[in-house]
């Protein structure tokens, strides 16, 4: 009895599943028919687009590398034992050749000098005596009235005169030359970088009292790869940037004639404009300028970046834009050079290039053309503000 309770409510559930499974498929159909139809009812979407055209493009190479002097000198103290008491520069000071920058005690110096002046005082007085006695001794060496030892004799007593005024002259020079040492002057024009002294020190020869970066003259050392320090040759301008983003000028000095052994990387010397902002031991970045070319160049937001690749998208008949790969070349603030991807004449959307797919419809308004004159300014990679995607370029990029 209890089983052939059940059949009826069985069937009771059987038949109420598929009429609620017939619902629901009847229901799908209009939302089936409504997505496959959902993208011909799409709005096309309002963007504004770029002509492409050929424009001057300046590549550059990336480095990083140490600010230096470019000549640098060591002023050491040349006294024995003297105590310093004054001193007339400091760190930061710039100085002229001559200039004295510090001073020892000279007591003794001075005592030793006054003495050496006084001896070659006595020198020439005896050479005097000496020479007048000679003097009368040959007017009358021939009459007989002296002997040839009195003749002998004054003119030795003439030859040692004058070999004491001799000796006495080079005592003097070299106590001069000692009595200078109390006196630190600049070897030459530059700014004091190193200040190692103190007042009342004893200082011994040889004992480092200021450094000079000479000439204030700086250079920036930047290391570079084997294939990029072949691109490079000397006298190309370079720009090197400051932590603020200040632009200081420059141009290659020198390239190195070797390579590091462990990193590969070898070193070119630019010589820098000066700036009072730079100073030696800075580490920054700078561009090396290559040979300006003509190329087809996009702003940087017209740039998208999907699975890793680089895509503008170009408008083509009838408001439909098509999704073109491109590759990028030189990148230079806000710029794009293209070196794939684009012709001349193709229209890319720059604003709401983001939102679109391939095949979309567009609206097309405030479209431009790029400047026939455009020429990249080398050096700045940053990207532009706002939404500006990703960039796989070739340029350069500093290398550490």
């Amino acid at each position: 009895m209890q089983s052939s309770r059940q059949i009826p409510v069985l069937n009771l559930f059987t038949k109420a599943m598929r009429c609620a499974l017939m619902v629901v498929s009847l229901n799908a159909v209009p939302v089936s028919l409504a997505s496959s139809q959902e993208p011909s009812s799409r709005p096309a979407l309002t963007v504004s687009v770029q002509t492409v055209h050929m424009n001057t493009v300046t590549p550059g190479i990336g480095a990083t590398g140490n600010v230096r002097a470019w000549n640098d000198a060591s002023i050491s103290a040349q006294t024995n034992g003297l105590r310093l008491k004054a001193l007339h520069a400091d760190v930061g000071d710039r100085v002229s050749k001559g200039q004295v920058l510090a001073e020892f005690e000279d007591t003794s110096s001075r005592g030793d000098l006054t003495q050496a002046q006084a001896r070659l005082r006595q020198a020439q007085a005896s050479l005097e005596t000496a020479r007048r006695n000679a003097d009368r001794i040959r007017k009358i060496r021939n009459t007989g009235a002296i002997s040839q030892s009195e003749v002998d004799q004054a003119l030795s007593n003439e030859k040692n005169a004058q070999a004491e005024v001799s000796s006495a002259t080079a005592a003097l020079e070299t106590q001069t030359q000692r009595t200078s040492y109390t006196q630190l002057v600049a070897p030459s024009d530059g700014t004091i970088s190193v200040r190692n002294a103190v007042l009342g020190a004893v200082v011994n020869p040889g004992e480092e009292i200021f450094h000079l970066v000479v000439d204030n003259r700086l250079e920036w050392q930047a290391r570079l790869s084997m294939r990029n320090l072949m691109r490079v040759r000397e006298g190309m301008p370079v720009q090197v940037f400051l932590p603020d983003d200040t632009r200081v000028s420059g141009r290659i000095r020198q390239i190195g004639p070797t390579l590091d052994e462990e990193t590969r990387q070898g070193m070119a010397y630019v010589d820098l404009e000066a700036a009072p902002q730079l100073r030696a031991g800075m580490y920054l970045r700078g561009t090396f300028s290559l040979p300006s070319r003509q190329g087809l160049t996009i702003p940087r937001q017209a740039l998208v970046l999907r699975d890793g690749f680089n895509f503008v998208f170009v408008v083509k008949e009838q408001g439909r834009v098509a999704q073109t790969k491109v590759q990028i070349g030189t990148a230079a603030g806000n710029t794009l050079e293209v070196v794939d991807g684009l012709h001349g004449g193709d229209q890319v959307v720059i604003e709401g290039a983001a939102f679109l797919n391939d095949g979309d419809t567009v609206h097309v308004v405030g479209a431009q053309s790029t400047p026939q004159s455009a020429e990249q300014a080398p050096g700045s990679d940053a990207p532009a503000s706002g939404s500006a995607p990703a960039v796989q370029s070739s340029t350069s990029q500093p290398e550490s």
